[in-house]
């Protein structure tokens, strides 16, 4: 097996651990502490072990976006290696802002066990708190997800551009990519509100599962030859 085959094979199945550790399992098992305002409060002390549990899945899943560029560089580099330093650049930001998150989340879960051993009195005091501790969260979260959906852009352009899977995959990854932008971070940014906004997140996902799978099946197209990066 050739070295970009291997490399391609390497990628996809890091893409299939992204999606999977970094964008979606943990996120649904801690949907108690994120949905529902400050309900959380009542509900983390309970999920201590899963908690952090899933915040060192979530840091694995922010690791693998450095292990993808990093698998790619060898072979991004002789065809477009300003796209590669692009990917490793945001991909080193990911995983600081997943850092980030991170903490959100441990803070989330230490004001509830606070809360929890408080007496009626300090418990009532903690829920101002709770309002801010839980917006600090959000604008973490919807932070790293602006820039973990721009790396996987420039992933999916990567591809696109130096002709590593077939074009259409690369153009539904990059449509998918600012389709989930639109819909989802960018309201929470600027205040506007989409109808159905999860229907722009689920066309994301299959673009990733899409590549992952191509990849890991054919490993990166050696058709077309190399180009100098500029």
């Amino acid at each position: 097996m050739s070295v970009m085959r291997r490399a391609g094979r390497m990628v996809g199945l890091l893409l299939l651990v992204q999606l999977a550790a970094g964008l979606i399992v943990p996120y649904v098992l801690l949907q108690p502490l994120s949905a529902g305002g400050t309900a959380f409060l009542e509900r983390a002390a309970s999920m201590s072990a899963m908690v952090r549990i899933n915040v060192l899945v979530l840091l694995l899943g922010g690791a693998v976006s450095i292990a993808v560029a990093v698998t790619a560089w060898p072979v991004v580099r002789t065809r477009r290696s300003d796209l590669g330093i692009w990917l490793l650049a945001l991909a080193v930001v990911n995983f600081t802002l997943q850092i980030i998150e991170n903490a959100q989340w441990l803070s989330m879960l230490s004001l509830s066990q606070a809360y929890a051993a408080a007496t009626g009195a300090e418990a009532a005091t903690m829920r101002p708190l709770a309002v801010v501790v839980r917006a600090s969260w959000r604008w973490a979260h919807y932070s790293h997800i602006l820039v973990v959906v721009g790396w996987l852009f420039t992933t999916f352009l990567t591809l696109f551009r130096c002709a590593l899977v077939p074009r259409g995959l690369g153009v539904f990854g990059m449509f998918c990519s600012v389709l989930h932008t639109i819909g989802i971070t960018l309201p929470v940014f600027t205040g506007y509100r989409m109808v159905f906004p999860e229907l722009f997140g689920m066309p994301l996902a299959l673009a990733i599962l899409s590549i992952a799978v191509w990849l890991l099946t054919r490993g990166f197209d050696e058709a077309t030859p190399a180009v100098s990066g500029a």
